[in-house]
């Protein structure tokens, strides 16, 4: 089965400031926010008390951004129009294999081919941001789809393993990442493809082996659990009868057959988790101390080596070897922190043992005499530990399951770092990783020589993401906020960057690794100031205001100690503007180094800002009251005082918005309802997220940013369109929505907006984008052009 897409799924992402929610949208555009229960009508939607937004008349409607956008200074204008001649920029792409959002991209299986050629298969969708199958063949340095034409239409989630025959013969097995598992066993000949069996569960290893195929998994295939065997016609259990457990490796070495797994019995020998068959005869290796045994290798020297989870919890383990009729800890184990190591496959080769798997430390566990940091990737030499990975990684927008192996035998197709394989004395290494040893190269990379090489050119793709984009400044210039490890396949680990067209600049900072900045703006004349919150360790926090120095962001000297700040904006004039609070909201103006709080108190955070000038302040949060006057969630200042506006917004903000007409909201379900895409008309709200609007109506939907532009709105979250034709990026026009670039921005969340340089740039945990027809890589930022 294909897996669905985790783009709904809660989750909580630096740099944004709420998490994803669960948000109500009504079944018709006039009605309000659907409650709790389902049922259409937001308690107490009505107008009395209301205001009219600014600049529009108390009798004005929800135009859907008719108006003129409410900012007249924004860098870029944008007309709707504008979008029916963009592209989506094709340069954001990253090196490695890289796939649909959600479940991160991973390679399964390698194989090695007669004449040297490496072939990758797994689940992915690009490499060098074009679309390929999910098998790939490495030959002259290039990797490029390993078949040009398919009988069958190989599946979405790709394939689990391979297996090669010495006639040619390529023996591939489906993949399934979600749900109640199942696939199919395919023969590849002469570029075509057959089904020649089906099973349900997965399969980890197959095998040829005496001219008949062995297929190995937590799996059953007809009649047969665990290690089916296919002879040409029929598919049977090994000779001697099925194992009672799960084989989860199989070893082709000199003229035996060895396989591993979670067993107590293979082929009627009783054999614990490892067992050699000759074609004749089982021979028992039993390995009793390991709860599974994952990866089987030998040397070219005949030493047998096994890993997996091996072992009591707390001891270093995971790699063994065969010592005459026993078993023995190599090199004194590996550790992930102070508890056992986890392998997931090994290689013998040159002399020496490559290993993969989840552990931290080679050679004992974590702070032992003689252990070597390593992380995922190590190599013994017979007398000691090198390590193949230091920590240094890489981030990337896909969901990554972070587990280590020993969860259940299930938890295997999982790991991060799951295949190796030797060709032309090259390491090849596959799994779900983002990155090794600093290089960001996502679930693929070659070790050649000292050295780790990405795969492929990549582009200007991010190592994580951008979560916020704003544009300003004489050369209406690009920043982003989020959190990134690579900018552009180069290590710059930070949190803001800058684009000039052709690459991405850093802008470093000296805060603390779990400081917290939610909010970034520009000003028209090109003053950048970002918003961070820091903690103590006493559990306090207090507010931060970072401008640019050179290529550096440093801390602002203010008067005054600042709150925890969640918004900042620059107003028409260029006036810089704060919001926050804990306990309780404020907000205040910045001028030099002078901070000016405006006399009122909030109950409740103030958490999305939105200013014209100091007499047109819109704010939205947590609060219910401003002065002692009631406002939910939301309240204007105007003519010197604040109001209400209605009665205010049900459920959580999630992002705000006006042109001359109207006030925009989307909200969060907290229990008593919430608005898709509430609108504000000077007299009431209404929800214009209904099903007439061409949105698919899902309590989990919501939107992150709301931009007025010329002839509409620019909506950026989780929504998708009933038809199915787009989501992530929607174009609200004339009371309908449709998707951005013909078929929107596919992501975990999609949450910033800016216009700059001819483009619309949309930020978020992005991994590809849409223009109705094809669907491109663009890994952590989406830019379309026109």
């Amino acid at each position: 089965m294909r897996a669905p897409s985790l783009r709904f799924f809660p989750l909580v992402l630096l740099g944004l400031t709420a998490a994803l929610g669960a948000s109500g949208c009504g079944d018709d555009e006039t009605v309000a926010a659907r409650g709790p229960d389902g049922a259409g009508g937001a308690p107490d939607a009505g107008g009395e008390g209301g205001e009219p937004a600014s600049g529009a008349s108390p009798s004005a409607g929800a135009t859907g951004g008719a108006g003129e956008p409410a900012t007249t200074a924004e860098c870029g204008q944008l007309d709707v129009e504008a979008l029916g001649n963009a592209a989506w920029d094709p340069r954001f792409t990253i090196a490695g294999v890289t796939g649909h959002d959600g479940i991160t991209p991973t390679i399964h299986d390698f194989a090695i081919e007669p004449d040297g050629a490496v072939l990758a298969a797994g689940r992915f969708a690009y490499h060098e941001g074009k679309a390929v199958p999910p098998l790939l063949r490495l030959r002259a340095g290039q990797w490029q789809p390993a078949r040009q034409t398919w009988t069958l239409e190989p599946p979405g989630d790709g394939f689990a393993a391979l297996a090669l025959s010495d006639e040619g013969a390529l023996a591939l097995a489906t993949a399934d990442s979600f749900g109640e598992r199942d696939g199919e066993i395919w023969l590849d000949r002469d570029d075509e493809q057959q089904v020649i069996g089906a099973f349900n569960g997965q399969v980890r290893s197959m095998a040829w082996f005496g001219g008949k195929l062995y297929v190995a998994g937590e799996l059953e295939l007809g009649e047969v659990a665990n290690l089916a065997v296919w002879d040409g016609e029929s598919w049977s259990a090994p000779s001697g009868g099925a194992p009672d457990g799960p084989v989860l490796e199989l070893l082709v070495a000199g003229d035996s057959l060895y396989v591993g797994g979670a067993f107590t019995t293979v082929g009627g020998v009783a054999s614990a988790n490892i067992a050699a068959f000759d074609g004749l005869t089982w021979t028992p290796l039993p390995l009793t101390e390991a709860l599974a045994v994952y990866a089987l290798t030998q040397s070219a020297e005949g030493e047998l080596y096994a890993g997996g989870v091996l072992g009591e919890l707390g001891a270093a383990s995971g790699l063994v070897k065969r010592v005459g009729d026993a078993w023995q800890v190599v090199g004194g184990g590996l550790a992930q922190f102070q508890t056992r190591g986890v392998v997931s496959d090994l290689v013998a080769h040159d002399g020496v043992v490559d290993v993969a798997g989840c552990f931290s430390s080679a050679g004992g566990l974590a702070g032992a005499d003689g252990a070597v940091q390593t992380v995922g990737l190590a190599r013994w030499d017979g007398a000691s530990w090198q390590s193949l990975n230091t920590g240094s990684a890489a981030a990337s927008p896909w969901f990554q399951p972070g587990v280590c192996g020993d969860e259940g035998v299930s938890a295997l197709w999982d790991m991060e770092f799951q295949r190796l394989a030797v060709a032309d004395e090259r390491l090849f290494v596959g799994g779900s990783f983002a990155g090794v040893e600093g290089v960001q190269t996502q679930s693929l990379a070659v070790r050649e020589g000292d050295a780790w090489q990405a795969q492929g050119s990549g582009g200007l793709g991010l190592g994580g993401s951008l979560d916020r984009v704003v544009a300003g400044g004489p050369g209406c210039e690009l920043f982003g906020l989020g959190a990134f490890t690579h900018l552009g396949g180069e290590p710059a680990p930070g949190r803001v960057a800058r684009f000039d067209g052709r690459s991405w600049q850093l802008l470093e900072d000296e805060l603390p690794q779990d400081a917290y900045c939610p909010a970034i703006d520009v000003s028209a004349a090109g003053e950048l100031a970002v918003a961070c919150t820091v903690f103590t360790e006493d559990g306090s926090a207090s507010g931060v205001l970072l401008s640019v120095e050179g290529d550096r962001l440093v801390r602002r000297e203010l008067d005054t100690e600042l709150p925890p700040l969640h918004a900042i904006k620059f107003d028409d004039s260029g006036k810089l503007w704060l919001s926050g609070g804990d306990a309780s909201g404020f907000v205040a103006t910045v001028d030099g180094d002078a901070v000016s709080f405006m006399p009122v108190d909030f109950d409740g955070p103030v958490q999305f800002l939105d200013v014209r000038d100091g007499d047109d302040v819109l704010v939205a949060g947590t609060f219910s009251q401003v002065g002692g006057t009631a406002a939910a969630h939301i309240a204007h200042y105007v003519a010197g005082e604040w109001r209400a506006l209605g009665k205010g917004l049900v459920g959580q903000p999630q992002a705000i918005g006006r042109d001359a007409n109207t006030v925009y909201a989307s909200t969060y379900n907290d229990g008593e309802g919430a608005y898709l895409l509430g609108a504000f008309d000077g007299k009431a709200w209404s929800e214009l997220g209904g099903g007439k609007s061409g949105l698919a109506v899902e309590d989990f939907y919501s939107f992150n940013q709301i931009s007025p532009v010329r002839g509409g709105l620019i909506l950026v979250g989780s929504a998708e369109l009933q038809n199915g034709s787009g989501r992530g990026a929607l174009l609200w026009k004339d009371g309908k929505l449709q998707p951005v670039g013909g078929g929107g921005v596919h992501g975990i969340t999609v949450s910033g907006v800016a216009v700059a340089q001819n483009a619309l740039w949309i930020g978020g945990v992005i991994a590809e984008v849409s223009d109705g027809e094809e669907t491109t890589s663009s890994v952590g930022i989406a830019r379309l052009a026109w």
